[in-house]
């Protein structure tokens, strides 16, 4: 009874989603020609795409069988099998643009839900990183850039900037961008930001700081952030070399900490993270707008007693006292999540980085996009709606992927019940 109860939740949360204004995929057009067609409607098809992805299938095929074995339920839906060969045809020709609507329209539905709301800290953070969509034998159409191995092999490499709201329970993606084959991260960062913001609107509420690695540090980024009336949160190293030298000689002699975490246990380690920050370095450099630097040292004890440390050194136009010594500590840690937490998972739940469902043209765009949101929806439920509604939920320790995966399917087996839809 109880597998029973966990599906007719995860069913529950499903129809909300999938059905709701948020999932009828009205900002994606049909591709296809109109002579021919054996599906007449394009939804079914996405459905069918989104639940395979949701499920954690990792190949086309995979969905075939899932849609094949649809229970009352899920044939409202998806009314067939849907062939590996079908969904393929239609990834090689869905826009990557009309799919990043969709996915924006997902995260302002559950803005406004209330379901987005910071956790620890005062307002809303937005970490954006790299991430490497996978390899390929071709350039995608001049989005992918040419590399090799060791061994000399020469292939394509696709790229792209994302930026998580990792201050938010779930730690949805709110967007990402290809990164151009004959630039980087650095480069790109301007018109990510300003796409961002021109998406979610510049006087938001959803976010008020954004955190970045030192790969993105530059005072010319720091500007722009600056004059859109943001807060940056930038790691330092040696490619700011002065600024680096000034905060290392203003916090590295430091012992006492402002602020220390309790140990706590981490992959087989114990760990403990401390705060040093100064406004000392306020200006500093023509970084006019500069109020504050961090020093983190991270403490990593092995079970032979063993202590290893590591440094972090940012810089930050914060004011002092906008954010106390524990939430400043959530910040860093929160930009180390999108990286250990939310890129982590989409490598080893939905193997992002090696198995594309469809690697023709720009589709490894495409499906990037799906699996976002997929990766929303099923984090969303996972840490936020079912550790709340499950017996002895536990947001610190969540069900486990597979086991999600596995509830989902089932979901989709069960006969039809009546449930209250949101239309």
């Amino acid at each position: 009874m109880k597998v029973i109860a966990n599906n007719r939740r995860v069913q529950k949360y499903l129809v909300r989603q999938l059905v709701s204004r948020a999932y009828r995929w009205d900002m994606v057009s049909d591709p296809r020609k109109r002579r021919g067609r054996r599906w007449k409607r394009i939804q079914q098809l996405l459905n069918a795409l989104l639940l395979g992805m949701a499920s954690g299938c990792l190949t086309l095929r995979d969905v075939e069988a899932l849609t094949s074995d649809m229970g009352a339920f899920g044939r409202k839906y998806i009314s067939r099998r849907v062939p590996d060969t079908t969904l393929w045809d239609l990834i090689v020709l869905l826009s990557a643009t009309e799919l990043r609507e969709q996915l924006i329209v997902q995260i302002k539905a559950a803005w406004r839900a209330k379901s987005l709301k910071p956790v620890g800290l005062p307002c809303g953070m937005v970490a954006i990183d790299g991430k490497g969509l996978g390899s390929l034998e071709h350039d995608a159409e001049g989005t992918a850039q040419k590399t090799h191995n060791g061994n000399g092999y020469e292939y394509f490499l696709s790229r792209s900037l994302r930026a998580v709201l990792s201050s938010a329970e779930g730690r949805p993606c709110l967007d990402q961008m290809p990164i151009g084959a004959k630039t980087n991260e650095m480069g790109d960062f301007k018109t990510f930001f300003n796409r961002l913001l021109n998406s979610y609107g510049r006087n938001n509420d959803l976010f008020e700081i954004i955190s970045t690695d030192a790969g993105m540090t530059s005072l010319s980024n720091a500007d722009y952030v600056h004059a859109a009336f943001k807060a940056y949160v930038m790691a330092l190293k040696g490619p700011q070399p002065e600024l680096l030298a000034e905060a290392e000689r203003l916090l590295g002699k430091l012992r006492k900490a402002d602020a220390e975490t309790n140990w706590q246990r981490y992959q087989g380690k114990w760990i403990r993270r401390l705060l040093f920050q100064t406004d000392e370095i306020a200006g500093y450099h023509g970084w006019t707008h500069l109020r504050q630097a961090w020093r983190v040292v991270q403490e990593t004890e092995d079970d032979t007693g063993t202590i290893e440390r590591e440094e972090r050194y940012f810089v930050t136009n914060l004011p002092v006292g906008r954010l106390n010594a524990e939430q400043i500590l959530l910040v860093v840690r929160g930009h180390w999540r999108v990286e250990n937490d939310c890129f982590w998972t989409l490598d080893t739940q939905w193997n992002e980085d090696s198995v594309p469902w469809c690697s023709q043209g720009k589709a490894i765009e495409v499906v990037s996009w799906i699996r976002l949101m997929a990766y929303n929806l099923v984090q969303q439920a996972r840490r936020y709606t079912l550790t709340k509604r499950l017996p002895n939920g536990n947001r610190e320790s969540p069900p486990a992927w597979r086991r999600v995966f596995e509830w989902i399917k089932q979901a989709w087996q069960l006969p039809v019940e009546t449930i209250s839809v949101c239309s």
